[in-house]
């Protein structure tokens, strides 16, 4: 094997292995959306528990609550979300 043929086989196998290293998978992506969609919903129809968000001191105790309402989510989407949740666009929680 030539150099030139390696050193494409390897860069055609890093470039898939890097590609498939950044995409979401769209089934965790869509629960995600879901999950954020009825978090959503939940605030709307219960204002105070945006207050509740604001006033908690932790992603597992936001999980937690959210569980007791039907919602699974996990921290880590939680934690990356947090900033969306409330209207004014504001982090919610300090974590």
């Amino acid at each position: 094997m030539s150099p030139e043929q390696h050193s494409s086989e390897t860069d055609s196998t890093n470039a898939s292995l890097h590609d498939k290293a950044f995409e979401a998978h769209p089934e965790h992506a869509a629960a995600v959306n879901a999950a954020l969609d009825a978090i959503h919903q939940l605030i709307d129809a219960h204002p105070e528990f945006a207050d509740f968000l604001r006033l908690t001191t932790s992603t597992e105790d936001v999980r937690q609550a959210l569980h007791n309402h039907g919602i699974e989510i996990t921290n880590e989407a939680l934690w990356r979300h947090r900033g969306s949740l409330l209207k004014d666009g504001q982090p919610t929680w300090r974590g």
